[in-house]
């Protein structure tokens, strides 16, 4: 990963240097995230070298920002003693717009999405703050360590800064996450009530089954356990008794949004019901049929990006243009009926 990265750095920089511009973000992207990845699967998850190439997937991130064709600047969101770092998506002009606080998963920083060369929320004329929460990302290697409820906290602050800038209108700031991002947004949702709606995606909407530190690879534990600053196994499957919506989402006021793959092993679909039916607000479900963890992209959607269709329902959450009497499960077959209502 690292050899691959530098290839497209390189090249990036060459690019940059003759005046090609759309190649050389599009070649900073690649060389982000394959720093990103690089030091990700680092051995063990709290060896030291990695923070340099988290540092390079930083910088090539920046490098892709100083180039693109609306504003993306680098913010710090102060969180206690410390800052949380974050990376925020402007619509162009300063004009007043809704905004979108995007928590990233587990394994993933602020740097992976939105991509800034298909923004999802922002083509839909919102701003996007996405942060790296605590355990994630800079915030990590800062001694951020994640609890089960402080991505809550670290959402407040998030929405703060949004709601404290004169371009953002603070009625409609949403809050969306990907992955472990899911769970945090739902929990972050039912305690910071000024939220307009959550949505999310690769579902990690936790009741009885905290499934996936068993189905998935061994590694996915340790990384947890590093993100959380702990060595002890059994303390910290005391910390995972808190990993759970049970007695949180039922205090949900906001529209939401969860989606999952019919089949996810990490969450089993009945899981995740139990947590849409213990919801007292509108709300929607969408279960993709015979897809599993990763619904980054599906066969009922042809491959397009599920967060294309997540946006565009939060355009409708922000813009109220949901009934407040919103209950659907939708079942998303493979021919993509069942997204839209006729």
């Amino acid at each position: 990963a690292v050899q691959e990265a530098e290839h497209a750095e390189n090249l990036a920089r060459s690019a940059e240097r003759h005046g090609d511009v759309i190649n050389a973000r599009a070649l900073y992207r690649t060389a982000s995230e394959r720093f990103r990845e690089a030091q990700h699967f680092m051995i063990p998850a709290d060896n030291p070298d990695r923070w340099p190439l988290l540092a390079k997937a930083v910088d090539c991130a920046k490098r892709m920002y100083d180039l693109m064709d609306y504003p993306v600047e680098t913010v710090e969101i102060p969180f206690g003693d410390k800052s949380l770092p974050g990376v925020l998506h402007l619509q162009p002009g300063g004009v007043k717009a809704p905004a979108i606080v995007f928590i990233p998963g587990m394994d993933n920083t602020k740097e992976n999405y939105p991509n800034p060369l298909d923004n999802e929320f922002h083509q839909r004329g919102m701003h996007v703050l996405a942060i790296d929460g605590p355990g994630q990302g800079e915030a990590l290697e800062r001694g951020i360590f994640v609890t089960p409820d402080n991505h809550a906290a670290a959402a407040t602050v998030a929405y703060e800064f949004l709601a404290a800038r004169d371009d953002v209108d603070e009625k409609r700031i949403g809050l969306s996450g990907r992955s472990f991002g899911s769970f945090w947004s739902m929990r972050a949702a039912a305690e910071e009530h000024r939220y307009a709606a959550v949505a999310s995606a690769v579902a990690c909407y936790y009741w009885d089954l905290l499934t996936i530190f068993d189905e998935a690879a061994i590694r996915f534990k340790q990384v947890f356990m590093t993100m959380a600053g702990m060595d002890d196994e059994a303390a910290f499957d005391k910390m995972c008794e808190g990993i759970t919506l049970r007695g949180h989402v039922d205090r949900i006021t906001c529209p939401v949004l969860m989606c999952i793959g019919e089949f996810d092993p990490l969450n089993p679909l009945e899981d995740a019901e139990k947590v849409y039916d213990a919801l007292n607000c509108p709300k929607e479900m969408w279960i993709f049929e015979d897809e599993f963890h990763s619904i980054h992209t599906t066969k009922p959607m042809c491959g397009r990006q599920t967060f294309h269709f997540i946006a565009e329902w939060m355009d409708r959450a922000l813009n109220g243009r949901l009934p407040a009497t919103l209950d659907r499960k939708a079942f998303i077959q493979k021919d993509g009926s069942g997204m839209y209502e006729d």
